[in-house]
C-alpha cells in the first residue's frame, strides 16, 4: 500500500487556500458546470461569481508565470456557448469606452478574450465592476 502524500489544501474557518497548480483544471470543470447551469435557467450568485473570477485570475496567472516561464500558455478556456460571448464593440459600450480602450483596459487586469473579437460575459463584468469601483 503506497502511502498518501500530504495535501497542500489549507483551510480555516471561511477560507479555502489551494496550490497554483489546481487552479486552472478546477476553472476548466467549474466552467463547464457553470454553463451547463446556464443552459438550463440556473442563475450564479455574486459572491459565487466572485470566487469564480477569483479562480480564473489565479488559474491564468499560475499558468503565464510558473517556474518562471513567462510564454507558457494554458490550453484556452472553453467557451460554455458562442452564442453567450459579447463582441469588443458590446464590451466596449458596456464600458462606456472605444472598443480599443476596451481592449487595454482588458489587457491591463489580465483579462484575455475567449477568441478573436470575443470576450466572456463574466470578463466583462469583472472589468464593469472594476471600473465602477475605481471612479
Amino acid at each position: 500500500m503506497s502511502a498518501r502524500r500530504p495535501s497542500a489544501v489549507a483551510y480555516t474557518a471561511g477560507v479555502v487556500v489551494l496550490p497554483a497548480s489546481v487552479a486552472y483544471p478546477l476553472w476548466v470543470i467549474l466552467r463547464r458546470e457553470l454553463a451547463r447551469h446556464r443552459d438550463g435557467g440556473g442563475r450564479l450568485r455574486p459572491d459565487m461569481a466572485d470566487a469564480l473570477d477569483a479562480l480564473r485570475a489565479a488559474a491564468h496567472h499560475h499558468a503565464m508565470t510558473a517556474n518562471g516561464h513567462p510564454a507558457r500558455t494554458p490550453d484556452p478556456d472553453p467557451a460554455p456557448s458562442r452564442h453567450e460571448l459579447l463582441t469588443t464593440d458590446q464590451l466596449a459600450e458596456l464600458l462606456g469606452v472605444t472598443a480599443r480602450h476596451a481592449r487595454r483596459l482588458a489587457a491591463a487586469s489580465g483579462i484575455e478574450p475567449a477568441a478573436r473579437g470575443a470576450w466572456h460575459p463574466d470578463d466583462a463584468h469583472h472589468l464593469t465592476r472594476t471600473r465602477q469601483e475605481a471612479a
